[in-house]
């Protein structure tokens, strides 16, 4: 069976209109707001380490004296 008009149509135009919503501010802003998530746990998660790592030192260093 050949293809129709509107299945030709269909087929390059659907990506392109996928393409300006991701765009606009679909997917693209919802992959940035996943990145900054990302890096707030990843930073939260250094600090906590961080802070246990001085935490460890300071109290070494008060049984060294």
């Amino acid at each position: 069976m050949p293809p129709t008009y509107s299945t030709i149509i269909g087929y390059f135009t659907i990506p392109t209109v996928a393409g300006w919503i991701i765009q606009a501010g679909g997917m693209g802003s919802y992959g940035r707001n996943v990145n900054q998530t990302a890096g707030r746990a990843g930073s939260m998660a250094g600090s906590v380490a961080g802070a246990a790592a001085g935490n460890m030192v300071g109290r070494a260093g008060k049984l060294l004296k």
